[in-house]
């Protein structure tokens, strides 16, 4: 596997994110179906994932009163597997501390439960369905 390290990470617009998240989380589905709900918050935050200024991964910040929710996490399938999911985690883990809040979450695809695991989270119940991606779990991490 070839680990990619030109990448750049830099904060988004929600829209920008639609790039990514719509071949990967919403294939085939209406570009409509990629906004999710508080993604205009003023505390949402949005970062990408870039390569040669291309935008490759994009994932989501949604700061609730006492966690922060990891949402829309997705890689381009050409750049799965180059590193680029556990850079972006990191990177995301770090702006949450610096928020001062000690736990990050996720609906996780049961797909993404081996990536997230191998990141340090922990599955919580079980499993459930979403409207969107099938069967998920809920993965957390305290920070």
């Amino acid at each position: 596997m070839q680990i990619i390290t030109n990448i750049q990470l830099k904060q988004i617009s929600a829209k920008d994110s639609y790039i990514v998240r719509h071949p990967v989380l919403r294939k085939g589905l209406a570009q409509s179906s990629c906004a999710f709900d508080r993604d205009e918050d003023t505390t949402t935050i949005h970062l990408g994932a870039f390569e040669n200024n291309a935008l490759v991964g994009v994932l989501s910040l949604l700061q609730n009163t006492a966690d922060i929710q990891l949402r829309g996490m997705a890689v381009l399938e050409s750049h799965q597997g180059l590193g680029i999911g556990k850079t972006m985690i990191a990177n995301a883990e770090e702006m949450v501390k610096e928020l001062s809040v000690k736990k990050l979450w996720m609906n996780a695809r049961l797909i993404a439960v081996p990536f997230y695991e191998s990141c340090g989270y922990t599955k919580e119940g079980v499993s459930f369905e979403l409207p969107y991606g099938g069967m998920h779990y809920k993965l957390t991490k305290a920070l």
